[in-house]
C-alpha cells in the first residue's frame, strides 16, 4: 500500500509542478533576514540612483508628462501579464522600457519605469511588509539605470536608426546590471547561481525581440500617440497566449489526475484496500532493484500471513463474514507493518508485507513479535477472533526477494502445522 502512495506522489509531483508553472504567485508571507537585507541593500541604492539621475532631468513639457503618465500606465498593464514556460516567465514590457528610454528625457526614465511596477499590485500597499515590497520592486528597477546612463551621455535628439549601435550598447548595459543584481539576489537567499544559466538567456532573448519591437514602434509613430498601439499588441499576444497556456494547464492536470487515480485504482484490492497482487509483483521487482544498487547496505524483509480458517467461516456464516475478516487482517497489517512496508493481498486468503530498511534499520525480533502478536490476538468479527499465520524470510540469507518469499511461504506453512486444528 504504501509503495502505491510513493508511486502516486512521484506523479503528482510532476502534476504539481505543472500546475504551479501556471500558478507561480508572489510571496506575502514574512520575509526572512536574508530576504529583508537583499532588499535594503539593492532597494535603497536604485532610489538614491534614481532620483539622482532625475535631477538632471531639464524641464519637461506638459506634452512630455503626459507621455510619462501614460507610458508608466502601459509599462504597469504589461508588468500584470506573466506568461510562464519551462526557461522561466515572460512579462511583455521591453518594448515600454525602449519607448521610455526614446520618448522621454533619459534621465527621467528609471523613475518612470519604478511608478509603473508600484501601481502593478497595488495590494502591497495593504500587506504587513509593505516597506520590503517596495524596496523588492526597487530592486527590480535596477535594469532601467545602464540604459538611462547611457542614453543620457551619448543620445540626443529623436530616435534615428543609425544609431543602431547606441541602442545596442544601451540593451548590454541593462543586461549586464540585470546579471549583476540577478547574481547578488540569488547568492543572498542562498539559491545556486547556475540555475541563472537558464533563465537569463531566455529572458534577454525575449527582451532582445520585445526592444526590436518597441523600436520599430517608436521609429514609425516619430514620436506620436500612434506608438500606442504597436506597444499594446504585444502585451494582448502574451496575454493571450498566457491564458491558452493555463486552460492546457488545467486540462493536462485533470487529465493527468485521472491517470494517476485509475493506476492506483488497477493496484489495489478492492476488498480490503491494500495492494494487489500486480502491484505486489511490482514492489518485489522494485525491491530487487534497490537492494542490487545498494551494494549489500540494504536488505528486504518479507513477511506472509494467511487467514486461519476462512473456508470454515464462508461455509458456516456466509462470505460476508469471511470478507470482514480479509478486511480485518489487512488492517491489521498495515497498522503493524513497517513505514514505508508494501501491504498487499496476494489472492484467497493470502497478505504479503515487504519492506526494504539499512541493515541498521532492521529489528527481526520487533517486527516478528509485532506481526505475529497481532495475528494471533487481532479484532474480532461477529465474535469470532481474526487469527493468522505468518512467515518471516529476509535477504540475506536469502539471495533475491524471491527466494526470500519462498521461504517466508516455508515458514507459513510450518506455522501453520504447529498451530492446533480451531475448526
Amino acid at each position: 500500500m504504501t509503495q502505491i502512495r510513493d508511486q502516486r506522489a512521484d506523479g503528482q509531483q510532476v502534476l504539481d509542478d505543472t500546475l504551479e508553472l501556471a500558478r507561480r504567485r508572489a510571496n506575502t508571507a514574512r520575509p526572512d533576514r536574508a530576504n529583508r537585507i537583499g532588499a535594503v541593500a539593492m532597494g535603497v541604492p536604485f532610489l538614491i540612483a534614481a532620483a539622482t539621475l532625475a535631477g538632471f532631468t531639464p524641464e519637461m513639457t506638459a506634452r512630455d508628462w503626459a507621455m510619462a503618465a501614460l507610458l508608466a500606465a502601459l509599462y504597469q498593464i504589461a508588468s500584470r501579464v506573466d506568461f510562464e514556460a519551462a526557461q522561466g516567465s515572460t512579462v511583455p514590457s521591453q518594448q515600454i522600457l525602449v519607448a521610455i528610454y526614446l520618448l522621454l528625457p533619459p534621465s527621467i526614465a528609471p523613475l518612470v519605469a519604478f511608478t509603473g511596477l508600484l501601481c502593478s499590485k497595488p495590494s502591497w500597499v495593504l500587506q504587513p511588509y509593505r516597506l520590503h515590497a517596495l524596496l523588492l520592486r526597487a530592486t527590480s528597477s535596477w535594469l532601467t539605470i545602464g540604459p538611462a546612463l547611457v542614453l543620457y551621455h551619448f543620445h540626443d535628439g529623436p530616435a534615428q536608426l543609425s544609431k543602431w549601435p547606441l541602442y545596442v550598447a544601451a540593451l548590454l548595459a541593462q543586461y549586464a546590471i540585470d546579471t549583476t543584481v540577478a547574481l547578488i539576489r540569488v547568492r543572498s537567499l542562498g539559491v545556486p547561481a547556475t540555475t541563472l544559466s537558464r533563465l537569463l538567456p531566455w529572458t534577454f532573448a525575449v527582451d532582445t525581440v520585445m526592444a526590436i519591437i518597441g523600436f520599430s514602434a517608436v521609429l514609425a509613430a516619430d514620436g506620436s500617440l500612434a506608438v500606442v498601439p504597436f506597444l499594446v499588441a504585444p502585451i494582448g499576444l502574451i496575454w493571450l497566449l498566457a491564458h491558452d497556456r493555463r486552460r492546457q494547464v488545467e486540462t493536462s492536470l485533470s487529465l493527468g489526475k485521472a491517470v494517476l487515480e485509475a493506476r492506483d485504482e488497477a493496484r489495489l484490492d478492492p476488498l480490503t484496500g491494500v495492494a494487489n497482487r500486480r502491484a505486489w509483483e511490482e514492489a518485489v521487482r522494485e525491491a530487487q532493484t534497490e537492494i542490487h544498487a545498494s551494494w549489500g547496505t540494504r536488505i528486504a524483509v518479507v513477511a506472509v500471513a494467511d487467514v486461519d480458517r476462512l473456508k470454515h467461516v464462508n461455509d458456516t456464516l456466509g462470505h460476508s463474514v469471511g470478507d470482514a475478516m480479509l478486511a480485518a487482517t489487512a488492517r491489521a497489517l498495515l497498522r503493524e507493518a513497517p513505514v514505508g512496508a508494501t501491504v498487499a493481498r496476494l489472492g484467497g486468503d493470502e497478505f504479503g508485507v515487504l519492506w526494504v530498511a539499512t541493515r541498521e534499520e532492521y529489528d527481526a525480533s520487533d517486527i516478528v513479535h509485532r506481526l505475529r502478536a497481532v495475528m494471533t490476538a487481532g479484532e474480532a468479527v461477529e465474535h469470532l477472533p481474526v487469527l493468522a499465520s505468518v512467515g518471516f524470510a529476509t535477504t540475506p540469507p536469502a539471495d533475491s526477494v524471491g527466494a526470500a518469499i519462498e521461504r517466508a511461504d516455508t515458514d507459513l506453512f510450518e506455522q501453520k502445522q504447529r498451530r492446533p486444528p480451531t475448526d
